[in-house]
């Protein structure tokens, strides 16, 4: 396990997260830990997460250091401290004893909060969890650490035509949000499937894939770009809800936003940016298949009547 090393493990929360109690029970979150721990090692790779856990149980270990094993182990300790607290608060409302479900409270200094609460609450560490996974994935790109580079996420996005974040951006601005980035990469695999191979054809798809451009696949990879990050995101929504999406582009396409998910703000949103996308997509893939019919028929752009000068004496036929 990545925490509790020398049986200071509710310290080492309390110093990621800022909202637990340094005098709380760590085995009482433990069984989270742990199962957060397997979460986050899921999305970066076996390889890199056990290298920080290697590294974090040796004696080399210092959370003084600022070297880069350092910094990735408290990266990947804020990623899964923030999960393993979403989790935690969300199952510790009520007690569970031997005679039931119980609320314990202090009448006079403590109440309940409202139902409203518990959901702002919620959306605000869920929030702060993707922020944290931001934070790791963006200093695994600029660490470069060769175990990243072969973690099974990246080599999947190896075979995207957008490979990286801010490529991706210029199409769909996403927030600067890593994390959606990398949920994308296997939307953004299909739509290179389903969508720009039937069109550029199988050649020109093989050439664009591997980086062989040209200035005669250059057009078309540049609409074919534009194509990707759209239908990856109506794809992703369909799929998995508006809510995936970062809270700041779910609130462009909401009626009214009171910063929490209840009522039909998921269908609306849904909608609104569904027609928005769709039709934007539609509109690439258009420039796509005239970049394509361009590309294969360039007689299409020869003008047929010839441009004749009505102030010369002659004209040409």
């Amino acid at each position: 396990m990545i925490f509790n090393k020398d049986n200071n493990g509710a310290q080492e929360i309390q110093a990621l997260v800022g909202v637990y109690f340094q005098s709380n029970d760590f085995g009482v979150i433990e069984s989270e830990i742990k199962s957060a721990a397997l979460a986050v090692r899921k999305l970066i790779g076996p390889a890199i997460f056990d290298r920080a856990e290697r590294y974090y149980r040796s004696h080399e270990y210092s959370a003084q250091e600022s070297s880069t094993d350092t910094q990735l182990v408290q990266t990947i300790q804020a990623a899964v401290a923030q999960l393993a607290m979403v989790r935690f608060y969300q199952q510790n409302i009520l007690s569970h004893e031997d005679g039931g479900r119980k609320v314990k409270i202090h009448e006079e200094s403590e109440k309940m909060p409202w139902q409203w609460q518990y959901d702002r609450d919620d959306q605000a560490l869920l929030d702060k969890y993707h922020r944290t996974l931001d934070e790791l994935y963006a200093f695994l790109e600029e660490a470069a650490i060769e175990e990243w580079q072969a973690a099974p996420l990246r080599m999947k996005l190896a075979g995207c035509f957008i490979k990286d974040l801010d490529t991706f951006q210029a199409v769909f601005p996403i927030e600067d949000s890593h994390r959606m980035f990398y949920i994308l990469v296997p939307f953004m695999l299909e739509a290179q499937d389903r969508i720009i191979r039937p069109i550029v054809g199988e050649d020109a798809f093989e050439r664009m894939k591997s980086g062989d451009l040209g200035d005669d696949l250059a057009e078309q990879f540049a609409a074919a770009a534009r194509c990707i990050p759209l239908y990856a995101v109506i794809t992703a929504v369909k799929r998995m809800s508006v809510k995936v999406l970062p809270t700041m582009i779910v609130r462009r396409f909401a009626d009214s936003f009171q910063g929490g998910r209840g009522g039909n703000i998921d269908d609306d949103a849904t909608r609104k940016l569904l027609r928005t996308l769709e039709q934007e997509a539609l509109d690439a893939k258009t420039e796509l298949q005239k970049a394509v019919t361009r590309r294969r028929c360039p007689a299409r752009d020869v003008a047929l009547i010839p441009n004749n000068d009505p102030s010369k004496k002659y004209c040409t036929t």
